[in-house]
C-alpha cells in the first residue's frame, strides 16, 4: 500500500487553479500548441459547469466522476475506489475468511458487470442467475460507473449478511436478494470421473495447493493413459509462487513466466524442480472466468506440454497492480506490469485461445465432458 498525494488530484487542483487564474486574467489567453494543452477539454468542461450549469456544484465533487472515468477507462483491473469502497477494501484486507454470493464477473468501462461464472451450490446459482446475465444494481446502486474492484467489494463481506441485486437477462429484469455464505474451504476439489484419470477443479492458487495435490491426490490417481481433467473455469485469484509450484507438478523450466513493467527490465520466474506428473495426460477446461494466474497455467501447459484446452477464450488479465491510498479516503488501483509466458508471449489482453472452442451458449459441464471424452480432442 502506498500513501501518496494522488497525481490525479494534483492534476485536478491544477486545472481548477488554472481556471481561477484564467478567469482573473492572470494567465495569458495566447493559444498554445496542442501538445501543451492536454487538459484543455477538461478545463473547458469545468469552466462551463461553473458558469452555465443550472446549479452551483462543489468542484471536488464534480471531479469525483472525472477521476473515476479517468482511472476506470484504463483497463478492467485499474479502478477508482470511493471512500465507501476504500473502507471495505481496507477492512477486508484484515480478514482471511470471506462471505460471498458466488458470482464471478467481468466488467468493461461504462458497461454493466457481466456474469462469466458461478460457484457451484452458491447463493447466486441457487437463485438461477446464469452466465451471460448482467448485474445492473447492487443494493440500489447503479453498477455501470463502478470499477470491477468496487463491484467485487460490494458483493463480498467479512461477515454474514445479504445483498440485493438487480439483474438483466435479455429484456427481463429481476430483483434478487442473496445471502452471503462461506463458499470455499479448499483451493481445489478432486472427483473421480469415468473415462478419465479424474477431475481436478482449481478454485485459486493459494498455499498449500501444490503440496496437498502432491500428498493427497497423486497417490489416488490410477495408472492409466486416460487424461486428468484440469478444470480452471472458476480460477481467478492466487499467488504467483503457488501457481508456479502447481505448474511444477507437470512441467519443469528455469524460466516459465515474466512480468514486464513500463520502466524496468522483465522479471522472470521459473519452476525448475523435477515434475511428479511429467508423464500424465491432461486436458484443460477454461472459460471467461479463467483469469490472471489461471491463464498462465493454461498457456504454459498448452504450449510446453501440448495439453489440449477446451472452452472459451480467456480475457487476458495476467498483470500486477498496485494500490494507492489518498488522503481524502478514496483510493485507486493501477496496472503496473503485464504478464506472460517466457520468452515473449504476452497474455495481457490476449488470453488463451482454446484448441476446442465451444459455442457462445455452451457453458454446461456436460458439454465440456462430452468434448473431453471425444478422442479427436487429444493430439
Amino acid at each position: 500500500m502506498k500513501k501518496i498525494n494522488l497525481i490525479l488530484l494534483v492534476i485536478v487542483l491544477g486545472v481548477y487553479s488554472f481556471l481561477l487564474f484564467y478567469n482573473k486574467g492572470i494567465i495569458s489567453a495566447r493559444p498554445a500548441p496542442a501538445t501543451e494543452r492536454p487538459f484543455e477539454p477538461l478545463s473547458s468542461v469545468l469552466r462551463l459547469i461553473r458558469s452555465e450549469y443550472i446549479e452551483e456544484k462543489n468542484p471536488l465533487e464534480t471531479m469525483d466522476g472525472a477521476l473515476r472515468g479517468l482511472v476506470n477507462s484504463l483497463d478492467p483491473l485499474s479502478g477508482y475506489l470511493s471512500q465507501k469502497a476504500t473502507h471495505l477494501y481496507l477492512e477486508q484486507q484484515k480478514e482471511n475468511t470471506f462471505y460471498d454470493v458466488g458470482l464471478l464477473l467481468m466488467k468493461r468501462y461504462g458497461f454493466f458487470p457481466l456474469v462469466v461464472g458461478l460457484r457451484p451450490d452458491s447463493p447466486a446459482q441457487k437463485q438461477d442467475i446464469k452466465v451471460g446475465d448482467y448485474i445492473t444494481e447492487i443494493d440500489g446502486e447503479p453498477t455501470s460507473p463502478l470499477s470491477l474492484t468496487e463491484v467485487r467489494l460490494l458483493l463480498r463481506g467479512k461477515k454474514e449478511g445479504s445483498v440485493t441485486l438487480k439483474t438483466l437477462r435479455g429484456e427481463q429484469t429481476r430483483i434478487i436478494s442473496l445471502k452471503r455464505e462461506k463458499l470455499l474451504s479448499s483451493p481445489y476439489i478432486f472427483r473421480t470421473q469415468p473415462g478419465t484419470a479424474g477431475w481436478l477443479e482449481i478454485h485459486g492458487f493459494f498455499s498449500p495447493l501444490a503440496q496437498e495435490i502432491n500428498q493427497k491426490i497423486i497417490p489416488r490417481l490410477p495408472a492409466t493413459r486416460l487424461p486428468l481433467i484440469l478444470d480452471l473455469r472458476l480460477a481467478q485469484e492466487g499467488q504467483l509462487d503457488e501457481a508456479l509450484r502447481f505448474l511444477n507438478l507437470f512441467i519443469s523450466a528455469e524460466k516459465t513466466a515474466f512480468y514486464r513493467s513500463r520502466s524496468r527490465d522483465p522479471q522472470y520466474f521459473g519452476c525448475p524442480q523435477r515434475p511428479a506428473l511429467a508423464d500424465i495426460n491432461l486436458v484443460i477446461w477454461v472459460s471467461p472466468a479463467t483469469q490472471d494466474l489461471a491463464e498462465l497455467v493454461a498457456a504454459a501447459l498448452q504450449e510446453k506440454k501440448k495439453t489440449p484446452v477446451i472452452g472459451h477464450p480467456t480475457p487476458g488479465l495476467m498483470a500486477k497492480r498496485e494500490f494507492f491510498l489518498l488522503r481524502d479516503g478514496t483510493s485507486f488501483f493501477l496496472t503496473t506490469a503485464v504478464g506472460g509466458l517466457y520468452p515473449d508471449r504476452i497474455l495481457w489482453q490476449k488470453g488463451v485461445e482454446p484448441d476446442v472452442r465451444l459455442g457462445p451458449e455452451e457453458y454446461e459441464t456436460s458439454i465440456y465432458l462430452q468434448k473431453t471424452l471425444q478422442g479427436q480432442t487429444f493430439p
